[in-house]
């Protein structure tokens, strides 16, 4: 089998490309450049990086000198705070070495009053054997002292009865000037038996509530108010060109007035009350006295008002 020569090649003869490593230069600036531009790029950020940290620096630093000067502050109040506590502990340690002194004394006192109460019980329990040795020798005589408070009790009832009876008759005779009264009528029997003694006039009223005085005898009467519940009256009396108010009476009192020229006093009694009005007499005294001037009668009669 034949084959064909072809054209012999020689490796040794083979010589490179008069320009293969132009392309390095190139190469070598443009990482030269991507370097710089790179460094560039990261001293930018760098920088802004480092002025963002100045200004949180510079903010926390503001911070932390606010803080510092609140603290400050709270250690100036701690200071004051402190300085008053040791004023108050200063006046509690007196206040407690006084107490101390008198707890002391106080225990003193426990111990002697201990002591004297001691001896008092002792002095009592001799006192009380003595009070039952005497009360062993009173009891023979508790039915006699029983026997004579019994007639002292009806002693004492027989004196009240007849104080009582006795302020009763004062208070019939004494008027509302606490002048002595004469004998008072509760009804027309006993009145007829006045008329008939002949010492004093007596003229009877049925007086109504109305806007004049009507006159009864040498007096002239007005009815103010009745109080049925209370059995009282108000009345103005008028006698001797003055008007006097008698206030608050009730029934069965001499109501007393002075007229001029009589030494007695002319009495009203009211024997019954009813709503708006009285039913009673006027007592005048029958003889006239001799003249009594204004100033004795100031004087001897102050009262002669309601």
């Amino acid at each position: 089998m034949n084959s064909t020569p072809g054209p012999e090649f020689n490796l040794l003869d083979e010589q490179p490309a008069p320009h293969s490593w132009a392309w390095v230069p190139k190469v070598l600036l443009a990482i030269v450049l991507a370097i710089g531009i790179a460094e560039g790029i990261y001293a930018w950020t760098l920088s802004g990086r480092l002025a963002a940290m100045q200004r949180d620096l510079q903010t926390q630093l503001a911070q932390q000198d606010d803080q510092l000067h609140r603290l400050r502050d709270r250690l100036g109040i701690a200071d004051e705070q402190y300085s008053q506590l040791q004023g108050d502990l200063t006046t509690t340690q007196d206040s407690l070495t006084k107490a101390v002194g008198e707890v002391r004394k106080t225990q003193q006192l426990a111990g002697q009053l201990q002591k004297e109460t001691q001896e008092s019980k002792g002095q009592f329990n001799n006192e009380l054997g003595l009070l039952q040795q005497d009360q062993e020798s009173t009891r023979g005589t508790v039915g006699t002292l029983s026997s004579d408070l019994g007639g002292v009790r009806q002693d004492v009832g027989t004196t009240r009865e007849e104080l009582a009876s006795t302020r009763s008759e004062l208070q019939r005779v004494i008027g509302d000037l606490g002048a002595q009264s004469d004998l008072v009528a509760h009804n027309r029997a006993e009145l007829a038996e006045l008329r008939t003694r002949g010492e004093r006039d007596y003229f009877e009223f049925d007086l109504r509530k109305l806007k004049q005085a009507q006159h009864v005898g040498p007096v002239a009467l007005q009815l103010k108010k009745t109080d049925v519940k209370r059995q009282k009256f108000t009345v103005n009396l008028v006698a001797d060109d003055r008007t006097i108010e008698k206030k608050d009476k009730t029934v069965n009192e001499p109501v007393q007035f002075y007229q001029q020229g009589q030494r007695q006093a002319t009495e009203i009694v009211v024997n019954q009350i009813y709503k708006d009005r009285i039913v009673g007499y006027i007592s005048v005294p029958k003889r006239a006295g001799t003249q009594v001037s204004g100033l004795e009668r100031e004087v001897g009669h102050p009262g002669s008002g309601s």
